[in-house]
């Protein structure tokens, strides 16, 4: 069942939001992926893009 996250946000963007809380949490990898209606395609395919954003606010 989609949720407003899902429904509002592209699939880039749920990526970013699922890198970003693979890396600040220990939360379960496959609950994140869930949570954020992505695979782990999709986190290779916006991985470079997410961690040039990253790097660039910190």
């Amino acid at each position: 069942m989609p949720t407003i996250l899902h429904t509002h946000l592209s699939r880039r963007h749920r990526a970013w939001v699922a890198l970003y809380s693979l890396d600040a949490t220990l939360q379960d990898r496959a609950t994140i992926l869930r949570v954020n209606n992505v695979t782990e395609a999709d986190l290779a395919e916006y991985f470079e893009s997410w961690f040039q954003m990253r790097c660039r606010v910190s």
